[in-house]
């Protein structure tokens, strides 16, 4: 008879995967990021508008990845799902957003177009 109790994973289980799921779902990231960087190069191909959208739904897209991923993880680990989803979440757009002032930083001293072009 089940009495509908979840085992749960042990500690170093949940903490292996989730760290291994946010260098994985960083580093994919970092890979689009770098993947788009003629879009952030404003031209006559290129637009400020166009470049916006990109960057809306790519950001948009990898914070809702995280969200699935961090829902599905932690029901499986323990049944926590909107627990880690609001984790993936939150670490992913800290993840962003220091991925974007140390390419600015960066950007600044001559190492341009590294997820980015920037103008100092």
């Amino acid at each position: 008879m089940s009495s509908g109790i979840r085992r749960s994973r042990s500690h170093a289980v949940q903490a292996a995967v989730a760290v291994s799921a946010l260098l994985l779902l960083g580093t994919l990231y970092v890979g689009l990021m770098r993947a788009t960087v003629r879009v952030s190069q404003l031209d006559a191909e290129h637009s400020a508008s166009n470049r916006d959208g990109m960057y809306f739904y790519l950001h948009t897209g990898v914070l809702l990845l995280g969200a699935l991923s961090g829902f599905g993880l932690g029901k499986w680990l323990n049944g926590l799902g909107i627990a880690y989803a609001v984790l993936f979440v939150v670490a992913l757009a800290v993840v962003m957003v220091m991925a974007h002032l140390g390419s600015y930083t960066l950007a600044c001293q001559g190492h341009n177009d590294l997820i980015r072009h920037w103008t100092c």
